[in-house]
């Protein structure tokens, strides 16, 4: 088939770098294509995005379909390359797995929104949560109940949480000319930026007494009561959870 006849995912999460494809085009340029890109049954693109773009950009325009259901390994072989003596090949490796390492850009937006539709992303939550720091706050409304042993110590109060982030909004909200209403609404909303260290206020809760417990578990910090939780509309449950959740409680 043509480039032409494939579709880009519009929802790819990766923005691409300058470095990168400037290192893609050069690579293409001087060394030809190496790895094959995904698409779907449909044509849909899903890896290899920007491989498939520059190729487009650089005039190739064919494109070779190897059908798998997942199964097996395709390789693609170079028919003009000898990795023993070309020089060529051995510089090839390193631009491939240069160009991988240089374009990635992750879309924070896009994380977040794969994060909330429950995709099972290869990250952890402090490493979607490090990706997404400088667009977005990290919430998730996917389900988990994390168990935490209590350390022997009650932690700091101080180390709960970082406000750094909120501090520098409310000064700069603070000093502007707006009316003091609209600061009043800038400044309560700044509190959501606010980082919270759950496994330390998890610490926190098992040292407090038992009033602080009861309001903590109201401002949904930490979730004891996962009945109670749903009631409130702090964690939900989907499909074929939801209907074995049911289920069981109705026995």
């Amino acid at each position: 088939m043509q480039i032409k006849d494939l579709t880009p995912d519009p929802e790819n999460a990766n923005k691409g770098t300058q470095r990168g494809e400037a290192l893609l085009e050069k690579s293409i340029s001087s060394y030809g294509l190496g790895r094959s890109i995904l698409i779907d049954k449909n044509n849909r693109i899903i890896a290899g995005n920007k491989t498939a773009q520059k190729a487009g950009e650089l005039g190739i325009d064919e494109v070779t379909v190897v059908d798998t259901t997942g199964s097996e390994v395709v390789a693609v072989r170079r028919t003009d390359l000898d990795a023993e003596t070309d020089k060529e090949a051995r510089e090839l490796a390193y631009y491939d797995n240069q160009t991988s390492a240089l374009s990635l850009d992750w879309d924070a937006s896009q994380m977040l929104q794969d994060v909330e539709a429950g995709l099972n992303l290869p990250f952890t939550d402090e490493e979607v949560a490090k990706f997404t720091e400088s667009e977005l706050p990290f919430y998730s409304e996917k389900v988990e109940t994390p168990l935490y042993e209590p350390s022997d110590e009650k932690p700091s109060l101080h180390n709960l949480f970082d406000k750094t982030r909120v501090e520098g909004l409310v000064k700069n909200i603070r000093s502007s000319d707006i009316p003091e209403d609209e600061k009043d609404f800038l400044i309560l909303a700044a509190g959501r930026h606010a980082r919270l260290n759950f496994q330390l206020i998890a610490d926190y809760y098992a040292h407090s007494d038992k009033e602080t417990q009861e309001l903590m578990e109201d401002n949904a910090l930490v979730i004891v009561d996962f009945n109670k939780a749903i009631e409130n509309g702090w964690a939900r449950l989907s499909g074929r959870v939801d209907v074995e959740y049911e289920k069981t409680n109705a026995e």
